[in-house]
């Protein structure tokens, strides 16, 4: 079938929707009607634009993939805490922007192993662990990268759940950056200079 995601217009709804039912259900628990619902349509007008769910789940994780890609790309060489530490501020700002699907990726991603958009994700997170890692054990490297990482994507989505006063996203952040520069570069180098 013809890819109509652009014929769709004002898909933006649609596609935030079933991120929404995607990270709180998982893709299985997801259903399509609801997903409709949500953003305002019929099944059938979302039938109409995607052929299946998994179209819609590729639809809606793919910008979040696109962006990591080129963070990934950026990261040719970060030789110095410094520059590894101004990374992690990209990529908590990155993490912000697609919180929802981030949650989908590491929340769901085991269920989700197969589905193209998810392997390409894995792929792209297993290359940035890489690129990331201190000197030292790979293992222990990539051990902490990945609490950190869908801890940060875990408390992104329920961080409000949690407190009994709304936290501002600003604080949310700077204490992400913190956390996750001591989990991926180490107490000392997680420190601005």
């Amino acid at each position: 079938m013809q890819d109509r995601t652009r014929d769709l217009g004002g898909s933006a709804p649609l596609l935030q929707s079933a991120l929404k039912q995607f990270a709180a259900v998982g893709f299985d628990g997801a259903s399509l009607q609801r997903i409709a619902a949500d953003a305002g349509l019929s099944k059938s007008s979302v039938l109409y634009h995607f052929a299946s769910k998994e179209a819609l789940l590729d639809a809606a994780l793919r910008p979040a993939v696109e962006d990591l890609a080129v963070l990934v790309e950026e990261m040719v060489a970060l030789a110095d805490d410094a520059s590894r530490r101004a990374f992690l501020v990209r990529f908590v700002d990155y993490l912000y922007e697609h919180r929802l699907a981030i949650a989908v990726i590491f929340n769901h991603g085991q269920a989700l192993h197969g589905h193209a958009v998810v392997d390409e994700a894995d792929a792209l997170v297993r290359d940035l662990a890489e690129r990331l890692k201190p000197d030292g054990s790979a293992d222990r490297s990539m051990l902490r990268f990945g609490v950190a990482l869908s801890g940060a994507a875990f408390m992104l989505v329920a961080a409000d759940r949690w407190s009994l006063n709304h936290v501002p996203d600003e604080e949310v952040r700077a204490e992400l950056i913190d956390v996750l520069g001591e989990f991926v570069l180490g107490p000392s180098a997680a420190q601005p200079a």
